[in-house]
């Protein structure tokens, strides 16, 4: 068995926060094969998943592994890195035909082949988790928002919808918003969407603050917190129940 290369990131945690997983099974193995050298969590998250999107929230320089496996899933890889990149950091672990002059202007810091050697692939996860250590480029994004109100939605999906909305330098098109909020096989549609942001909205209107969203021409943008107003929904389009 292969030792583990020497890092100080090891003697406290493992340089890469969050590993997102758009097919588990494929990067359980890779987490398997990367064991010994410290530099994966021992658990992947899922596209989507909210306790992964929170930890990412609450961490100012963090550093996210996307994991793409052979079978499938590059469609939409450009989108998903761009939205995912306005959290963390992104280091994207792909087949060797993705496009990786398209992914990394996408946002992407990295693109590595899957199939690079483990003690490689450890040491250059490990060199990416030392720029972000040295660099600043992403204390913008953490500078608290004026009107952020101190109120913890019930559900965990609420609270990310809640962070996402709140970070002072981002709009969100409902398009990128619902691909972030989905699974990887489905995007959360925009009247689902629409229906998240009312019941948030219902949340915070004691707080006397509300979503800003702007419609125009068949699109919604989120553009942060306003003063409370009435939500109003696009013409003909009502909200899910759910």
């Amino acid at each position: 068995m292969p030792m583990p290369m020497p890092t100080t990131a090891m003697s406290s945690s493992c340089p890469v926060d969050v590993v997102l997983s758009l097919r588990r099974q494929k990067t359980a193995r890779l987490l398997r094969t990367m064991r010994p050298y410290h530099v994966l969590p021992a658990l992947s998250h899922s596209w989507g998943s909210a306790p992964a999107y929170m930890s990412l929230l609450r961490r100012p320089d963090g550093l996210t592994v996307l994991d793409v496996s052979e079978d499938g899933g590059t469609d939409r890889l450009e989108q998903r890195v761009r939205v995912l990149s306005t959290i963390s950091s992104v280091v994207v672990l792909a087949p060797r035909d993705v496009d990786v002059v398209a992914t990394l202007r996408a946002g992407a810091v990295n693109v590595l082949p899957r199939d690079t050697p483990p003690r490689e692939l450890a040491g250059r996860i490990v060199a990416e988790r030392r720029w972000i250590d040295l660099s600043s480029r992403r204390q913008r994004l953490r500078a608290p928002s004026r009107s952020r109100p101190q109120v913890v939605p019930h559900q965990a999906s609420q609270q990310v919808l809640l962070e996402l909305l709140s970070l002072p330098s981002r709009e969100w098109c409902c398009h990128d918003l619902g691909l972030l909020l989905g699974t990887a096989g489905e995007p959360v549609s925009k009247r689902a969407l629409q229906a998240r942001v009312m019941r948030l909205n219902g949340r915070l209107a004691p707080y006397g603050v509300s979503v800003d969203a702007v419609h125009r021409w068949g699109r919604t943008r989120y553009t942060g917190m306003r003063e409370a107003v009435p939500y109003e929904v696009p013409p003909e389009q009502s909200p899910l129940r759910l």
